[in-house]
């Protein structure tokens, strides 16, 4: 009730300030919330990964964000998203090597309000996974309430969580051993073999690939719907 009531005001002021379209049409799609009873099988998912200059939440900045949708547990490789967002000041260059960025390369993205409007487009309403998603929807989250006022109004799913359920059971946020549910280490329990990590693309890659196998663990175990998916 209170994204409802949150996407509403947004919604209004939107089109009174002659918001960006982009921003109008995934406000106007986020209106209506999934259905507890939608099956997971009619569920589209989009997994995605943004890579950046470093962890800081307040002063690093997103210089990628890729994503692949998912649905009926299929990878739709014909269905993804990828942009390269140009910032002046990256930082020190072992942050950015990393992702295999050079600072031309970073310089030749798109600007951040356009790579921004150009993921909401793309996800639309729906569902979002990441692995360790907290720290993913912060990093859009910022660049939205700077550029459009908004925030990301879609359900997300975090894998490192839905794996710490499905194997640990209803506890599965005590404590865990180091490293035991880092992307790495849950590509190696799962069978997936590692290609193209650390660039956005490649890591929502393998997280789909890592989800995708989650979601028939889930099945197993009961899962059949959002609201089980979502534990609504």
């Amino acid at each position: 009730m209170i994204d409802r009531i949150l996407i509403e005001a947004a919604l209004l002021r939107s089109r009174k300030k002659a918001s960006h379209e982009a921003v109008c049409r995934y406000l106007e799609r986020n209106r209506k919330k999934i259905s507890s009873w939608t099956p997971v099988q009619d569920i589209r998912f989009v997994v995605f990964d943004t890579e950046t200059t470093g962890f800081d939440l307040k002063k690093d900045k997103i210089i990628s964000i890729g994503a692949i949708a998912l649905r009926a547990q299929r990878i739709d490789v014909g269905d993804s998203f990828e942009v390269l967002v140009r910032q002046e000041n990256v930082g020190d260059r072992e942050a950015v090597s990393v992702h295999g960025l050079l600072r031309k390369d970073i310089a030749s993205g798109i600007d951040e309000k356009q790579a921004v409007a150009a993921f909401l487009d793309y996800i639309g309403d729906s569902v979002l996974v990441a692995q360790h998603a907290g720290f993913d929807m912060c990093m859009v989250n910022r660049i939205l309430r700077r550029h459009f006022g908004i925030r990301l109004f879609n359900e997300v799913i975090d894998t490192a969580s839905l794996a710490k359920r499905l194997e640990k059971g209803p506890y599965y946020n005590l404590a865990h051993k180091a490293g035991e549910y880092r992307l790495d280490t849950l590509c190696e329990r799962y069978s997936i073999r590692l290609h193209d990590r650390h660039t956005s693309a490649g890591d929502a890659y393998l997280t789909a690939q890592l989800y995708q196998r989650l979601l028939a663990k889930g099945r197993k175990s009961g899962i059949e719907t959002a609201g089980s998916l979502l534990m609504k």
